[in-house]
């Protein structure tokens, strides 16, 4: 029901944003051209319309724009709209240049479009907010909701109630289990107790019933709630306790098997947005690939030239919760690098499970413009297009250096490995501390968004440009 309800949201906002976009764009036409939706004959300009309302839609079923619309304050809400829509122009703006048609759309018509669809589109959710939370929730086809709780537990619970500011939900009383003899709790009238419970939810028109605290304690009593109330009609909410339990990650409701679970992780990621950074990876990895190919045909030759050996360097790394891959680089080394690398291990610049070492006898003279250039990563993109990488991510570690790892290491491989990540635009080679490498690595999984990872692409390429703290 949850999930009914929120998407039945996030329909109706992207109707909303859709129609003040379609009237936005039609408010430009009219200022640039003085014609509706065109420049030479009304609607010639429909097919402008018709990408611009495609691609919004596309990406707000991709991005979740809308999540947490209504615990959004007028600031927050003026942000995610602003960002939204430069985001998204952006994009159009993209395709039209691929598809050659970037000269359809003037500069004055973009400026006006901009300016009327931020304006219309932030006006019109912040009024939606006062409909559906003034107006509906105060309405009689609201859901109204009783607390079923302590005293102990209840303020907590009503200022966490409030807090998530529902549209379509009001908090229209408490029962206290522990009846300390009290009329309100937080401003909430106190209506019932554990005895009176029942039948004060009969006769009071109750829709739904929240049991949390310290009323779970009493199992063969919430057993007779939960049937008594089932059988009147009513919506019965119980909290699981282990929900509660105290934890710095995140944790959601799931289902194993036939059984309701508390799901307990450091991030927790959906469907939607692990499709959406795999899109990333495969359409980043495909232009990759392209330029290894070009790179290919000069680098091998150099290569080979240097010293001899293979062309690509081979090595088993770690990825995903342990998974075994088949890592691939451009050899920079010769060939008995890894038998050496035990003779400098007390030359190993790293403290910890890592290791670095300036001017490395190991590195062959073109290996040493590879590594500078960061060309030698180039064949990572096969691994990114197979799946066992992601653009972005946390770097794959050997498995010398993995079965050395402690508990508190395993946890950064709770993603998939990346090309490029935090560490490596944060000074890459210039942090020598493994323990910083994993603060770094866990500032990243804790909060990662698409958006993170666009902005860590960007700090790449301009690391890689300026050759800071490569080796």
């Amino acid at each position: 029901m949850y999930s009914k309800r929120k998407t039945v949201e996030n329909f109706l906002i992207l109707i909303l944003d859709l129609i003040c976009l379609a009237a936005s764009l039609g408010i430009a036409f009219h200022i640039r051209f003085g014609r509706l939706y065109g420049e030479y004959a009304d609607w010639d300009g429909r097919w402008l319309v018709a990408l611009f309302m495609a691609t919004y839609t596309v990406l707000a079923l991709l991005l979740e724009p809308y999540r947490h619309f209504f615990r959004r304050g007028a600031i927050e809400e003026l942000h995610q709209t602003l960002k939204a829509e430069v985001f998204s122009y952006f994009i159009i703006i993209t395709l039209l240049y691929l598809t050659h048609q970037s000269g359809e759309l003037s500069r004055l018509l973009s400026a006006y479009f901009l300016i009327a669809d931020l304006l219309l589109t932030y006006v019109a959710r912040l009024a939606l907010k006062q409909i559906l939370l003034k107006g509906y929730r105060r309405s009689r086809y609201s859901s109204r909701l009783l607390l079923v709780t302590g005293t102990v537990d209840a303020e907590k619970n009503i200022r966490n109630i409030i807090r998530y500011n529902e549209w379509f939900r009001q908090l229209i009383g408490i029962a206290l289990v522990d009846d300390p003899g009290l009329d309100f709790m937080a401003g909430i009238p106190v209506v019932a107790d554990g005895n009176s419970l029942l039948d004060y939810a009969a006769h009071h028109g109750i829709d739904e019933v929240f049991i949390t605290g310290q009323a779970l304690n009493d199992m063969e009593r919430l057993i007779t709630w939960v049937r008594e109330l089932g059988q009147m009609g009513m919506l019965v909410n119980v909290n699981i306790g282990a929900f509660d339990i105290e934890y710095t990650g995140k944790k959601t409701l799931s289902r194993v098997g036939k059984y309701a679970v508390v799901t307990f992780a450091r991030n927790i990621f959906s469907t939607r947005q692990m499709i959406l950074k795999r899109t990333l990876d495969v359409m980043g990895s495909l232009v990759g690939m392209l330029i290894l190919g070009a790179a290919t045909l000069f680098v091998a030759p150099a290569i080979k030239l240097d010293s001899p050996g293979p062309v690509f360097f081979r090595q088993i790394r770690v990825g995903k919760n342990g998974r075994k891959f088949t890592f691939y680089k451009f050899r920079s080394m010769y060939q008995d690098a890894e038998r050496r690398k035990v003779e400098l291990a007390e030359q190993n610049e790293v403290d910890g499970l890592m290791f670095k070492m300036e001017d490395d006898p190991r590195v062959t003279c073109v290996g040493k413009f590879l590594r500078r250039t960061s060309i030698d990563e180039l064949p990572q993109f096969w691994n990114v297009l197979k799946g066992d990488m992601s653009l972005v991510g946390t770097r794959p570690p050997t498995v010398d250096e993995f079965e050395r790892y402690e508990a508190k290491h395993r946890c950064r491989l709770s993603m998939t490995p990346g090309l490029t990540g935090l560490w490596q635009v944060s000074g890459r080679s210039d942090i020598k501390d493994f323990d910083e490498v994993v603060k770094l690595d866990m500032e990243y999984i804790d909060n990662w968004s698409i958006w993170k990872d666009i902005k860590i692409l960007f700090l790449t390429i301009k690391v890689v440009i300026s050759g800071k703290g490569s080796r």
